[in-house]
């Protein structure tokens, strides 16, 4: 089944999945993109620590704690390290999106459009097409899915120096991808023959 641009006739709007309308959705995104952000970053350390085992020396927690005058101990946290956050979540907001825009393109035949939300960057398909539920699954699976094994080769070949970088997209990228899980989940329990409309509040599903 593909792409449409005019519903067909015995469809009808089967229900609207708009995940910040929902305060157990948002929370349950929030908790799963936490435990997805430290997950994914101490399994990327662990990677990283073994195909290059001194890529990371200079973020040891040893270097990262200084001992007060009075005996205490405090961890303070690498200037380099928040320049290398703020670098990598940048890079995110841009990738993540442009991974779900290419493949709305791939599947919709047309291009899709993109804003901004406050701070953050959104790409969405046209909203006079309508796609079959598993392409849409696979828009949404697309960004956690193909960015993940990229940063990992890429772990093991670039300079030390950007390894932290590449950690911190990697787990930035699939805490991102908490709310795509979310409404995968829920649109599994759609039939595979129904369609998705993307619209600014969220997903509009169409079926017989």
């Amino acid at each position: 089944m593909k792409a449409v641009r005019v519903l067909p006739a015995d469809y009808r709007q089967q229900a609207v999945l708009d995940l910040s309308k929902s305060r157990i959705a948002l929370l349950c995104a929030v908790v799963s993109g936490i435990i997805l952000l430290f997950t994914a970053g101490w399994l990327l350390v662990q990677f990283t620590n073994l195909v290059r085992h001194t890529a990371l020396e200079s973020l040891l927690p040893r270097e990262m704690q200084t001992i007060s005058p009075d005996g205490g101990h405090s961890v303070v946290i690498p200037g380099q390290l928040i320049v290398d956050a703020v670098i990598a979540l940048a890079l995110v907001m841009l990738v993540h999106e442009l991974v779900h825009g290419l493949f709305f393109w791939l599947f919709a035949g047309k291009r899709p459009t993109a804003g901004i939300k406050g701070v953050f960057v959104y790409v969405a398909v046209p909203s006079d097409v309508y796609l079959p539920r598993n392409q849409y699954l696979m828009v949404g699976l697309a960004p956690l899915v193909m960015l993940t094994p990229v940063g990992l080769v890429l772990l093991a070949i670039v300079p030390v120096v950007f390894a932290p970088i590449v950690i911190l997209f990697v787990a930035l990228n699939a805490a991102g991808a908490a709310g795509d899980l979310i409404m995968v989940a829920r649109l599994l329990s759609y039939a595979p023959h129904t369609l998705m409309q993307d619209v600014d509040t969220g997903v509009v599903v169409y079926g017989p």
